[in-house]
Protein backbone atom coordinates (compact mmCIF):
# COMPACT_ATOMS: atom_id res chain seq x y z
CA UNK A 1 0.00 0.00 0.00
CA UNK A 2 0.72 3.45 -0.86
CA UNK A 3 1.40 6.36 1.38
CA UNK A 4 -0.50 9.21 1.42
CA UNK A 5 1.50 11.75 -0.62
CA UNK A 6 2.45 15.16 1.11
CA UNK A 7 -0.03 18.12 1.10
CA UNK A 8 0.14 19.78 -2.53
CA UNK A 9 1.94 23.44 -2.62
CA UNK A 10 1.19 23.93 -5.64
CA UNK A 11 -2.62 24.98 -6.33
CA UNK A 12 -2.61 23.49 -9.83
CA UNK A 13 -3.54 19.54 -10.21
CA UNK A 14 -0.60 17.21 -10.75
CA UNK A 15 0.16 16.23 -14.13
CA UNK A 16 -1.71 19.40 -15.52
CA UNK A 17 1.39 22.08 -14.91
CA UNK A 18 2.76 22.09 -18.34
CA UNK A 19 2.23 21.24 -22.08
CA UNK A 20 -1.16 20.48 -24.06
CA UNK A 21 -4.36 19.99 -22.32
CA UNK A 22 -7.70 18.38 -24.04
CA UNK A 23 -10.49 19.20 -21.58
CA UNK A 24 -13.25 16.76 -22.52
CA UNK A 25 -16.35 17.11 -20.50
CA UNK A 26 -18.52 15.00 -21.91
CA UNK A 27 -21.04 13.74 -19.00
CA UNK A 28 -21.29 10.08 -20.74
CA UNK A 29 -24.27 8.45 -18.94
CA UNK A 30 -26.98 6.94 -20.26
CA UNK A 31 -29.32 9.67 -22.56
CA UNK A 32 -32.67 8.99 -20.47
CA UNK A 33 -31.14 9.92 -17.35
CA UNK A 34 -28.96 12.97 -18.71
CA UNK A 35 -32.53 13.99 -20.29
CA UNK A 36 -33.66 14.58 -16.86
CA UNK A 37 -31.58 17.53 -15.84
CA UNK A 38 -32.45 20.77 -17.51
CA UNK A 39 -29.97 21.95 -19.23
CA UNK A 40 -27.76 19.35 -18.85
CA UNK A 41 -25.71 20.03 -22.15
CA UNK A 42 -24.19 23.26 -20.84
CA UNK A 43 -23.27 21.43 -17.99
CA UNK A 44 -20.30 20.62 -20.09
CA UNK A 45 -19.47 24.24 -19.42
CA UNK A 46 -18.34 23.42 -15.63
CA UNK A 47 -14.47 22.48 -16.73
CA UNK A 48 -13.95 26.16 -17.92
CA UNK A 49 -12.32 26.53 -14.57
CA UNK A 50 -9.49 25.02 -17.12
CA UNK A 51 -9.15 28.08 -18.54
CA UNK A 52 -7.26 29.84 -15.71
CA UNK A 53 -4.58 26.87 -16.03
CA UNK A 54 -3.89 29.32 -18.97
CA UNK A 55 -2.08 31.62 -16.17
CA UNK A 56 1.31 29.32 -16.64
CA UNK A 57 2.38 30.59 -20.27
CA UNK A 58 3.97 27.19 -20.95
CA UNK A 59 0.21 25.52 -20.92
CA UNK A 60 -1.55 25.39 -24.18
CA UNK A 61 -5.44 24.19 -23.85
CA UNK A 62 -7.97 22.81 -26.05
CA UNK A 63 -11.59 22.74 -24.71
CA UNK A 64 -13.89 20.59 -26.58
CA UNK A 65 -17.86 21.30 -26.24
CA UNK A 66 -21.27 20.51 -28.01
CA UNK A 67 -21.62 23.77 -28.96
CA UNK A 68 -19.96 26.46 -29.54
CA UNK A 69 -19.03 28.74 -25.93
CA UNK A 70 -20.51 31.87 -25.89
CA UNK A 71 -18.21 34.51 -26.58
CA UNK A 72 -18.32 36.46 -23.37
CA UNK A 73 -18.20 33.52 -21.29
CA UNK A 74 -14.82 32.57 -22.06
CA UNK A 75 -13.74 36.57 -21.69
CA UNK A 76 -15.28 36.10 -18.21
CA UNK A 77 -13.26 33.18 -17.52
CA UNK A 78 -10.24 34.73 -18.76
CA UNK A 79 -11.06 37.60 -17.07
CA UNK A 80 -9.21 36.43 -14.14
CA UNK A 81 -5.58 35.87 -15.69
CA UNK A 82 -3.31 38.78 -15.93
CA UNK A 83 -2.40 38.14 -19.45
CA UNK A 84 -6.45 37.47 -20.99
CA UNK A 85 -4.68 38.07 -24.30
CA UNK A 86 -2.08 36.01 -24.23
CA UNK A 87 -4.22 33.24 -22.60
CA UNK A 88 -6.58 33.18 -25.49
CA UNK A 89 -3.47 32.79 -27.67
CA UNK A 90 -2.73 29.93 -26.30
CA UNK A 91 -6.64 28.33 -26.26
CA UNK A 92 -7.85 26.36 -28.67
CA UNK A 93 -12.31 25.79 -28.94
CA UNK A 94 -13.78 23.21 -30.46
CA UNK A 95 -17.68 22.64 -30.79
CA UNK A 96 -18.92 19.31 -32.81
CA UNK A 97 -21.80 21.92 -34.13
CA UNK A 98 -24.41 19.13 -32.30
CA UNK A 99 -26.76 20.34 -30.08
CA UNK A 100 -29.13 18.08 -27.59
CA UNK A 101 -28.31 15.54 -24.80
CA UNK A 102 -26.00 12.92 -26.38
CA UNK A 103 -22.76 13.02 -24.83
CA UNK A 104 -20.33 14.51 -26.18
CA UNK A 105 -18.22 11.45 -26.44
CA UNK A 106 -20.20 10.21 -28.98
CA UNK A 107 -20.67 12.84 -30.77
CA UNK A 108 -16.85 13.37 -31.28
CA UNK A 109 -16.59 9.36 -32.33
CA UNK A 110 -19.26 10.09 -35.33
CA UNK A 111 -16.73 12.62 -36.61
CA UNK A 112 -13.49 11.12 -37.74
CA UNK A 113 -12.89 14.15 -39.34
CA UNK A 114 -13.24 16.75 -36.59
CA UNK A 115 -10.58 14.27 -34.59
CA UNK A 116 -8.28 14.33 -37.10
CA UNK A 117 -8.44 18.17 -36.93
CA UNK A 118 -8.05 18.59 -33.43
CA UNK A 119 -5.07 16.09 -33.81
CA UNK A 120 -2.88 18.24 -35.78
CA UNK A 121 -3.46 20.94 -33.14
CA UNK A 122 -1.26 18.99 -30.78
CA UNK A 123 1.79 18.15 -30.12
CA UNK A 124 3.12 14.95 -32.33
CA UNK A 125 4.85 13.54 -29.61
CA UNK A 126 2.03 11.96 -27.63
CA UNK A 127 2.50 14.69 -24.51
CA UNK A 128 -1.29 15.74 -24.57
CA UNK A 129 -3.52 14.55 -21.85
CA UNK A 130 -7.12 14.63 -22.54
CA UNK A 131 -9.19 15.28 -19.18
CA UNK A 132 -12.34 13.79 -19.22
CA UNK A 133 -15.43 14.86 -17.00
CA UNK A 134 -16.16 10.76 -16.43
CA UNK A 135 -14.72 7.68 -18.41
CA UNK A 136 -17.07 5.09 -19.80
CA UNK A 137 -14.94 3.62 -22.68
CA UNK A 138 -16.03 6.01 -25.20
CA UNK A 139 -13.03 8.23 -24.07
CA UNK A 140 -10.57 6.14 -24.07
CA UNK A 141 -10.69 5.94 -27.97
CA UNK A 142 -11.35 9.75 -28.38
CA UNK A 143 -7.89 9.95 -26.62
CA UNK A 144 -6.26 6.92 -29.06
CA UNK A 145 -7.72 8.86 -32.09
CA UNK A 146 -5.99 12.04 -30.60
CA UNK A 147 -2.53 10.21 -30.12
CA UNK A 148 -3.02 11.33 -25.91
CA UNK A 149 -2.54 9.96 -22.44
CA UNK A 150 -6.34 9.78 -21.19
CA UNK A 151 -5.93 11.21 -16.96
CA UNK A 152 -8.75 8.44 -16.20
CA UNK A 153 -9.05 4.81 -14.67
CA UNK A 154 -9.05 2.33 -17.34
CA UNK A 155 -12.81 1.09 -18.65
CA UNK A 156 -12.86 -2.14 -17.21
CA UNK A 157 -12.98 -0.36 -13.45
CA UNK A 158 -15.87 1.05 -13.93
CA UNK A 159 -17.60 -1.35 -12.05
CA UNK A 160 -15.30 -0.05 -8.67
CA UNK A 161 -17.72 3.26 -9.11
CA UNK A 162 -21.46 1.55 -8.97
CA UNK A 163 -23.19 1.53 -5.95
CA UNK A 164 -22.73 -2.56 -5.77
CA UNK A 165 -18.84 -1.61 -6.26
CA UNK A 166 -18.72 1.27 -3.97
CA UNK A 167 -20.54 -1.01 -0.88
CA UNK A 168 -18.17 -3.94 -1.87
CA UNK A 169 -15.07 -1.69 -1.81
CA UNK A 170 -15.83 -0.02 1.63
CA UNK A 171 -15.96 -3.47 3.10
CA UNK A 172 -12.78 -3.99 1.77
CA UNK A 173 -11.59 -0.96 3.61
CA UNK A 174 -13.02 -1.77 6.71
CA UNK A 175 -15.78 1.86 6.56
CA UNK A 176 -19.33 0.94 7.24
CA UNK A 177 -21.79 0.88 5.05
CA UNK A 178 -25.84 1.52 5.66
CA UNK A 179 -27.49 -1.81 6.00
CA UNK A 180 -28.82 -3.95 3.19
CA UNK A 181 -28.16 -5.61 -0.16
CA UNK A 182 -26.46 -5.27 -3.75
CA UNK A 183 -26.18 -6.55 -6.89
CA UNK A 184 -29.64 -7.08 -7.06
CA UNK A 185 -30.99 -7.91 -11.10
CA UNK A 186 -34.72 -7.92 -10.45
CA UNK A 187 -37.80 -6.38 -8.64
CA UNK A 188 -38.19 -9.79 -7.17
CA UNK A 189 -34.63 -9.42 -5.71
CA UNK A 190 -35.24 -6.10 -4.47
CA UNK A 191 -38.48 -6.91 -3.08
CA UNK A 192 -36.95 -9.82 -1.05
CA UNK A 193 -33.94 -7.69 -0.03
CA UNK A 194 -36.41 -4.93 1.82
CA UNK A 195 -38.22 -8.12 3.50
CA UNK A 196 -34.75 -9.31 4.61
CA UNK A 197 -33.86 -5.11 5.89
CA UNK A 198 -37.48 -5.25 7.76
CA UNK A 199 -36.51 -8.54 9.42
CA UNK A 200 -32.77 -7.22 10.52
CA UNK A 201 -33.86 -4.58 11.14
CA UNK A 202 -37.59 -3.49 12.27
CA UNK A 203 -37.46 -0.55 13.51
CA UNK A 204 -35.98 1.30 9.88
CA UNK A 205 -39.15 2.93 8.55
CA UNK A 206 -37.58 3.44 5.05
CA UNK A 207 -34.92 1.94 2.96
CA UNK A 208 -33.50 3.64 -0.81
CA UNK A 209 -33.08 1.77 -3.93
CA UNK A 210 -30.49 2.71 -6.43
CA UNK A 211 -29.45 2.13 -9.58
CA UNK A 212 -26.09 0.69 -9.79
CA UNK A 213 -24.94 3.76 -12.29
CA UNK A 214 -27.75 6.47 -11.21
CA UNK A 215 -25.87 9.93 -10.70
CA UNK A 216 -26.26 13.19 -8.41
CA UNK A 217 -29.69 11.14 -7.30
CA UNK A 218 -31.63 10.87 -10.08
CA UNK A 219 -31.61 6.96 -10.13
CA UNK A 220 -33.06 6.73 -6.59
CA UNK A 221 -36.49 5.26 -5.04
CA UNK A 222 -37.31 5.52 -1.48
CA UNK A 223 -39.50 3.15 -0.34
CA UNK A 224 -41.46 3.26 2.79
CA UNK A 225 -41.20 -0.40 4.68
CA UNK A 226 -43.71 -0.07 7.68
CA UNK A 227 -46.61 -1.98 6.61
CA UNK A 228 -44.90 -3.68 4.00
CA UNK A 229 -46.01 -7.38 3.12
CA UNK A 230 -44.16 -10.22 2.09
CA UNK A 231 -46.97 -11.52 -0.30
CA UNK A 232 -46.92 -7.88 -1.81
CA UNK A 233 -44.32 -7.06 -4.48
CA UNK A 234 -42.43 -4.04 -3.72
CA UNK A 235 -44.31 -2.29 -7.07
CA UNK A 236 -46.60 -2.16 -4.29
CA UNK A 237 -45.44 -0.06 -1.46
CA UNK A 238 -45.69 3.65 -1.31
CA UNK A 239 -42.50 4.22 -2.81
CA UNK A 240 -40.95 7.88 -4.43
CA UNK A 241 -39.10 8.64 -7.12
CA UNK A 242 -36.37 10.86 -7.43
CA UNK A 243 -36.68 11.59 -10.64
CA UNK A 244 -39.18 12.99 -13.06
CA UNK A 245 -41.56 10.92 -14.90
CA UNK A 246 -40.08 7.53 -13.25
CA UNK A 247 -42.55 4.76 -12.66
CA UNK A 248 -41.90 0.75 -11.54
CA UNK A 249 -42.00 -0.22 -15.51
CA UNK A 250 -39.37 1.74 -16.17
CA UNK A 251 -37.36 1.32 -12.81
CA UNK A 252 -37.40 -2.53 -13.01
CA UNK A 253 -36.53 -2.45 -16.70
CA UNK A 254 -33.18 -0.31 -15.52
CA UNK A 255 -33.00 -2.63 -12.72
CA UNK A 256 -32.68 -5.69 -14.73
CA UNK A 257 -30.23 -3.71 -16.88
CA UNK A 258 -27.87 -2.14 -14.35
CA UNK A 259 -28.51 -3.95 -11.26
CA UNK A 260 -29.03 -2.23 -8.17
CA UNK A 261 -28.95 -2.07 -4.56
CA UNK A 262 -31.16 -1.94 -1.59
CA UNK A 263 -30.45 0.20 2.05
CA UNK A 264 -31.36 0.93 4.75
CA UNK A 265 -32.14 5.30 5.30
CA UNK A 266 -29.77 5.79 8.04
CA UNK A 267 -31.52 7.12 10.72
CA UNK A 268 -30.65 10.58 12.35
CA UNK A 269 -28.71 11.52 9.43
CA UNK A 270 -26.64 15.10 10.12
CA UNK A 271 -24.97 15.24 6.95
CA UNK A 272 -24.13 13.97 3.89
CA UNK A 273 -20.20 14.99 2.95
CA UNK A 274 -17.78 14.06 0.35
CA UNK A 275 -14.55 13.64 -0.01
CA UNK A 276 -12.61 14.20 -3.09
CA UNK A 277 -9.35 12.58 -3.86
CA UNK A 278 -6.82 11.56 -6.76
CA UNK A 279 -4.74 8.44 -7.59
CA UNK A 280 -1.80 9.13 -9.09
CA UNK A 281 -0.26 6.09 -11.31
CA UNK A 282 1.71 3.87 -9.15
CA UNK A 283 -1.47 4.38 -6.37
CA UNK A 284 -0.43 7.18 -4.53
CA UNK A 285 -3.17 8.75 -3.03
CA UNK A 286 -3.35 13.04 -2.68
CA UNK A 287 -6.89 14.29 -0.63
CA UNK A 288 -7.98 17.42 -2.98
CA UNK A 289 -11.04 18.82 -0.69
CA UNK A 290 -13.70 18.08 1.82
CA UNK A 291 -17.23 19.12 1.09
CA UNK A 292 -20.80 19.61 2.80
CA UNK A 293 -23.18 18.22 0.04
CA UNK A 294 -26.29 20.41 -0.27
CA UNK A 295 -29.25 17.59 -1.18
CA UNK A 296 -32.98 18.39 -1.90
CA UNK A 297 -36.08 16.92 -3.83
CA UNK A 298 -37.96 13.95 -2.51
CA UNK A 299 -36.20 12.34 0.87
CA UNK A 300 -33.06 14.94 0.68
CA UNK A 301 -31.60 12.15 -2.22
CA UNK A 302 -31.11 14.65 -5.12
CA UNK A 303 -27.67 16.70 -5.40
CA UNK A 304 -28.26 20.69 -5.51
CA UNK A 305 -24.85 22.11 -4.55
CA UNK A 306 -22.03 22.21 -1.80
CA UNK A 307 -20.56 23.92 1.11
CA UNK A 308 -16.74 24.10 1.78
CA UNK A 309 -14.93 23.11 3.95
CA UNK A 310 -16.78 20.01 5.78
CA UNK A 311 -17.93 20.86 9.00
CA UNK A 312 -14.85 19.78 11.51
CA UNK A 313 -17.03 17.90 13.82
CA UNK A 314 -16.20 14.99 10.94
CA UNK A 315 -14.22 16.36 8.73
CA UNK A 316 -11.00 14.55 9.54
CA UNK A 317 -13.33 10.95 10.19
CA UNK A 318 -14.78 11.21 6.42
CA UNK A 319 -11.06 12.51 5.16
CA UNK A 320 -9.35 9.39 6.94
CA UNK A 321 -12.49 7.12 5.62
CA UNK A 322 -11.90 8.43 2.08
CA UNK A 323 -8.30 7.26 2.39
CA UNK A 324 -8.82 4.21 3.46
CA UNK A 325 -11.64 3.47 0.25
CA UNK A 326 -8.92 5.44 -1.98
CA UNK A 327 -5.87 2.90 -1.61
CA UNK A 328 -8.37 0.01 -2.18
CA UNK A 329 -9.49 1.98 -5.57
CA UNK A 330 -6.02 3.08 -6.47
CA UNK A 331 -4.21 -0.23 -5.78
CA UNK A 332 -7.38 -1.93 -8.21
CA UNK A 333 -5.04 0.98 -10.75
CA UNK A 334 -8.00 3.37 -10.25
CA UNK A 335 -5.86 6.52 -11.76
CA UNK A 336 -7.70 10.55 -12.13
CA UNK A 337 -9.91 12.51 -10.15
CA UNK A 338 -12.69 11.02 -8.17
CA UNK A 339 -14.78 11.95 -5.51
CA UNK A 340 -16.58 9.09 -2.44
CA UNK A 341 -20.30 10.52 -0.58
CA UNK A 342 -20.78 9.74 2.92
CA UNK A 343 -23.27 9.66 5.52
CA UNK A 344 -23.00 10.61 8.95
CA UNK A 345 -25.19 9.68 11.86
CA UNK A 346 -25.43 10.70 15.20
CA UNK A 347 -24.44 8.18 18.04
CA UNK A 348 -23.70 8.73 21.35
CA UNK A 349 -19.84 8.74 21.18
CA UNK A 350 -19.96 10.84 18.01
CA UNK A 351 -20.74 10.65 14.14
CA UNK A 352 -21.48 7.83 13.06
CA UNK A 353 -19.64 7.44 9.14
CA UNK A 354 -21.43 5.22 6.18
CA UNK A 355 -20.03 5.36 2.99
CA UNK A 356 -22.60 6.27 0.70
CA UNK A 357 -21.31 5.90 -2.68
CA UNK A 358 -18.31 6.26 -4.88
CA UNK A 359 -17.98 8.56 -8.02
CA UNK A 360 -14.58 7.30 -10.31
CA UNK A 361 -14.97 11.17 -11.93
CA UNK A 362 -15.49 14.96 -11.40
CA UNK A 363 -18.45 15.60 -9.95
CA UNK A 364 -20.86 18.73 -8.54
CA UNK A 365 -18.16 19.51 -6.21
CA UNK A 366 -15.09 19.78 -8.40
CA UNK A 367 -16.05 22.69 -10.34
CA UNK A 368 -15.98 24.94 -7.39
CA UNK A 369 -13.08 23.76 -5.62
CA UNK A 370 -10.87 24.17 -8.07
CA UNK A 371 -12.28 27.66 -9.82
CA UNK A 372 -11.86 29.04 -5.89
CA UNK A 373 -8.65 27.89 -5.79
CA UNK A 374 -7.15 28.97 -8.97
CA UNK A 375 -9.24 32.58 -8.73
CA UNK A 376 -7.68 33.16 -5.18
CA UNK A 377 -4.17 31.54 -5.38
CA UNK A 378 -5.36 29.19 -2.75
CA UNK A 379 -3.68 26.12 -2.07
CA UNK A 380 -5.08 23.37 0.01
CA UNK A 381 -4.02 21.99 2.99
CA UNK A 382 -5.04 18.78 3.63
CA UNK A 383 -4.40 18.59 7.74
CA UNK A 384 -6.39 21.70 7.77
CA UNK A 385 -8.84 20.40 5.58
CA UNK A 386 -8.74 24.15 4.52
CA UNK A 387 -7.96 26.35 1.25
CA UNK A 388 -5.75 28.90 2.10
CA UNK A 389 -5.24 31.67 0.20
CA UNK A 390 -2.43 35.16 0.25
CA UNK A 391 -5.41 36.57 2.65
CA UNK A 392 -6.14 33.48 4.95
CA UNK A 393 -8.50 30.53 4.74
CA UNK A 394 -11.33 30.88 2.81
CA UNK A 395 -14.80 28.68 2.58
CA UNK A 396 -17.57 28.60 -0.07
CA UNK A 397 -21.37 27.96 -0.94
CA UNK A 398 -21.80 27.01 -4.55
CA UNK A 399 -24.54 25.55 -6.64
CA UNK A 400 -25.86 25.06 -9.97
CA UNK A 401 -29.36 25.10 -10.05
CA UNK A 402 -30.00 28.92 -9.50
CA UNK A 403 -33.20 29.12 -11.14
CA UNK A 404 -35.68 32.18 -11.18
CA UNK A 405 -37.87 33.16 -13.62
CA UNK A 406 -36.21 36.42 -13.71
CA UNK A 407 -32.88 34.97 -15.66
CA UNK A 408 -34.86 33.52 -18.69
CA UNK A 409 -33.74 35.49 -21.60
CA UNK A 410 -30.60 37.20 -20.03
CA UNK A 411 -27.69 37.20 -21.61
CA UNK A 412 -24.39 36.03 -20.25
CA UNK A 413 -22.92 39.61 -20.29
CA UNK A 414 -25.63 41.21 -18.73
CA UNK A 415 -25.82 38.95 -15.89
CA UNK A 416 -21.70 39.01 -15.19
CA UNK A 417 -21.93 43.04 -15.68
CA UNK A 418 -24.97 42.42 -13.03
CA UNK A 419 -22.90 40.82 -10.44
CA UNK A 420 -20.53 43.22 -11.11
CA UNK A 421 -22.05 46.25 -10.60
CA UNK A 422 -23.72 44.98 -7.16
CA UNK A 423 -20.31 44.83 -5.93
CA UNK A 424 -21.00 41.23 -5.47
CA UNK A 425 -18.12 39.74 -7.96
CA UNK A 426 -15.04 38.30 -7.40
CA UNK A 427 -12.61 39.79 -9.30
CA UNK A 428 -9.18 38.93 -10.33
CA UNK A 429 -6.74 40.07 -7.08
CA UNK A 430 -9.79 39.17 -4.53
CA UNK A 431 -10.60 36.38 -2.35
CA UNK A 432 -13.43 36.97 -1.60
CA UNK A 433 -16.75 37.43 -4.16
CA UNK A 434 -18.91 35.56 -6.25
CA UNK A 435 -18.17 33.55 -9.50
CA UNK A 436 -20.68 32.26 -12.12
CA UNK A 437 -21.21 29.24 -14.13
CA UNK A 438 -23.65 27.14 -15.97
CA UNK A 439 -23.74 30.69 -17.81
CA UNK A 440 -25.41 29.00 -21.30
CA UNK A 441 -28.29 27.45 -19.72
CA UNK A 442 -29.79 31.10 -18.79
CA UNK A 443 -31.14 32.56 -21.69
CA UNK A 444 -32.99 28.93 -21.98
CA UNK A 445 -33.89 27.83 -18.89
CA UNK A 446 -33.24 30.43 -16.47
CA UNK A 447 -30.74 28.39 -15.00
CA UNK A 448 -27.03 29.14 -13.69
CA UNK A 449 -24.48 28.07 -11.05
CA UNK A 450 -22.81 30.33 -8.48
CA UNK A 451 -20.10 29.90 -6.22
CA UNK A 452 -19.50 32.46 -3.25
CA UNK A 453 -16.09 32.52 -1.62
CA UNK A 454 -15.35 34.63 1.42
CA UNK A 455 -13.62 34.11 4.89
CA UNK A 456 -16.58 32.53 6.82
CA UNK A 457 -19.33 29.82 5.64
CA UNK A 458 -21.43 32.48 7.26
CA UNK A 459 -20.18 35.33 5.21
CA UNK A 460 -20.54 33.29 2.54
CA UNK A 461 -23.89 32.47 3.30
CA UNK A 462 -24.50 35.89 3.26
CA UNK A 463 -23.14 36.38 -0.48
CA UNK A 464 -25.28 33.60 -1.50
CA UNK A 465 -28.75 35.25 -0.54
CA UNK A 466 -27.44 38.78 -1.97
CA UNK A 467 -26.74 37.10 -5.29
CA UNK A 468 -30.11 34.91 -5.56
CA UNK A 469 -32.02 38.16 -4.57
CA UNK A 470 -30.03 40.17 -7.18
CA UNK A 471 -30.28 37.09 -9.94
CA UNK A 472 -34.09 36.61 -8.40
CA UNK A 473 -34.85 40.91 -9.59
CA UNK A 474 -34.88 42.23 -12.91
CA UNK A 475 -31.73 43.22 -14.06
CA UNK A 476 -31.98 46.63 -15.12
CA UNK A 477 -28.89 48.43 -15.39
CA UNK A 478 -28.27 51.18 -12.67
CA UNK A 479 -30.97 49.60 -10.56
CA UNK A 480 -28.65 47.78 -8.02
CA UNK A 481 -27.28 49.43 -5.06
CA UNK A 482 -23.52 49.00 -4.56
CA UNK A 483 -22.39 47.29 -1.86
CA UNK A 484 -19.05 48.78 0.62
Amino acid sequence: MQALSAPVHDPVPPGWETGTIVILPSLSFPVAELAKIKGVMHYEERLLWTLLLLERPDVRLVYLSSMPVEPSIVEYYLSFLPDPADARRRLHLQAVGEAGVRPLTDKLLDRPELLRAIRDVLPDDGSAVVVPFNVAGGEWRVAAALGATLDGPRPELAPLGFKTGARRAARRAGVQVPDGEEDLRSLDAVTRALLHLRRRRPEATSAVVKLNNGFSGQGNALIELVGADEDVPVQRWPTTFCAAGESWPTFAAKVADEGAIAEEVVPDLVASPSVQLRASTGGSLQVVSTHDQVLGGPGGQVYLGCRFPADATYRSAIRDAGIAVGQVLADEGVVGPFGIDFLVGAGSDGPRVYLSEINLRMGGTTHPFWLASLATAGRYDPALGQLVTPAGPRGYVATDNLTTPALAGCSPATVIEAVRDAGLALERGSTRGVTLHLLGALCPFGKMGVTCIAPTLEEADALFVDVNALLSSPLVAGSVPQRP
